[in-house]
């Protein structure tokens, strides 16, 4: 089982880690931008057992601008400044660690980005990639939260045009226009998000916003079908 270190930048703040991480990711938020005074952000994921911390931190807490809300606590060493990892309190199983403080060129590659569509446009990315660009929806939010989905929908509309790599969208335009009577679009649209990921259709199953049809023999065709088959 592979071990590693990561460090700050003096070495006073260490932790030793053990087996490899569950996730590698960059995230291209602007907060992580200002965070790391790079283009991007670049962090592993590891279970609690994986990681030893020795030395001194200090911490600075964060709410993430994602829906969820979620509270970000980075710790930082209190003598050089850099930011070695994060944790969240509500996630006591969790420990996330800046992929540069390891400064090992053969750590595993990112398999994911994060708030895709602020990475700069000259940082290329592997096809194998995924691309998750989910901030592209928060204008239609409050649209969607006053009631006027079928304004929400348009909005949706017009960003696939410039997104149609995003499943999220795809889905999200499908409940407005399921809850605005759109019915055939909305079988459409959420055709299209289960082709890009086969997990918007346990999805649908059970989101109210698709009870408008749920009923209608498309609906019951598209969720009810094997994985992997979204013909029409």
């Amino acid at each position: 089982m592979p071990t590693r270190e990561a460090a700050c930048h003096c070495g006073q703040l260490r932790l030793q880690v053990t087996g490899e991480p569950f996730a590698v990711s960059i995230c291209n938020c602007l907060a992580c931008q200002r965070r790391t005074g790079s283009a991007f952000g670049m962090q592993a994921g590891y279970k609690a057992k994986q990681v030893q911390v020795s030395g001194r931190y200090s911490d600075y807490s964060r709410i993430s601008d994602e829906s969820d809300r979620t509270e970000h606590v980075f710790h930082f060493c209190p003598d050089c400044g850099s930011q070695v990892f994060y944790t969240e309190p509500e996630e006591d199983d969790l420990i996330v660690i800046s992929v540069g403080s390891f400064a090992d060129p053969t750590f595993p590659p990112p398999t994911e980005s994060g708030y895709d569509s602020r990475r700069h446009p000259w940082v290329g990315l592997p096809d194998t990639m995924q691309r998750f660009a989910i901030e592209l929806w928060d204008p239609v939010r409050p649209v969607y939260a006053e009631g006027r989905y079928a304004d929400a929908a348009d909005m949706g509309v017009a960003i696939l045009a410039e997104r149609t790599d995003q499943a999220y969208l795809f889905y999200n335009v499908a409940c407005c226009e399921s809850r605005a009577g759109r019915n055939t679009d909305a079988v459409e649209h959420l055709r299209s998000a289960i082709g890009l990921w086969d997990g918007c259709r346990e999805m649908a199953e059970r989101d109210a916003d698709f009870d408008a049809i749920r009923d209608e023999p498309a609906f019951r065709e598209l969720v009810d079908s094997s994985p992997g088959t979204t013909s029409g």
